[in-house]
């Protein structure tokens, strides 16, 4: 099996987050430490699948803060927002530098891939932004990041419907 594929897999388990009883079902740092794997070896491909690498690693301590009910008391509020806050800009930035590399190492001949990147790639950057503003917006009590966090699985899933397609079609080898 292609070593990119693992990419795809993590991103599902980091863009798809199921909470049961404070904890995270589908552990994140699993995700990331596939996405690690998955992009290791990258660097000679495009630098920008070195930055996505880089988020996952970065990734893995905030999931011990947000993926476990360790820090559940209301005595940890400010470590959760800045926890959250982290996360939000992990994830913008892993899927953004993904689909970046995507985009700039697409042949020719796969245009959709092209034209699919080049578009979450920029609806990923819109919804990390409105991520973070429903972030503030629920500390100061209107609480619209449920939605925003559904927007952001979408644009994830859909992402990750393109680096499984990209694996498929075997045109990037992160040996």
């Amino acid at each position: 099996m292609q070593r990119f594929v693992w990419v795809a897999w993590g991103l599902l388990v980091v863009v798809v987050d199921l909470p049961l009883d404070g904890w995270d079902v589908l552990p994140d740092v699993v995700g990331y430490a596939w996405v690690i794997y998955g992009l290791t070896g990258a660097a000679g491909v495009h630098p920008a699948f070195v930055r996505a690498r880089s988020a996952a690693v970065v990734g893995i301590p905030v999931w011990a803060v947000l993926g476990t009910p360790l820090f559940a008391s209301p005595r940890y509020g400010t470590l959760l927002v800045t926890a959250l806050t982290v996360q939000v800009v992990v994830t913008t930035l892993l899927v953004h530098q993904v689909c970046t590399g995507i985009l700039a190492t697409a042949p020719a001949d796969d245009p959709d891939s092209a034209r699919w990147a080049r578009i979450l790639r920029v609806a990923t950057l819109v919804v990390g932004v409105l991520m973070l503003l429903a972030i503030v917006l629920t500390v100061g009590g209107l609480g619209l990041y449920p939605l925003t966090f559904l927007a952001s699985v979408v644009v994830g899933v859909l992402t990750v419907i393109l680096v499984q397609r990209v694996a498929r079609a075997g045109w990037i080898a992160t040996a």
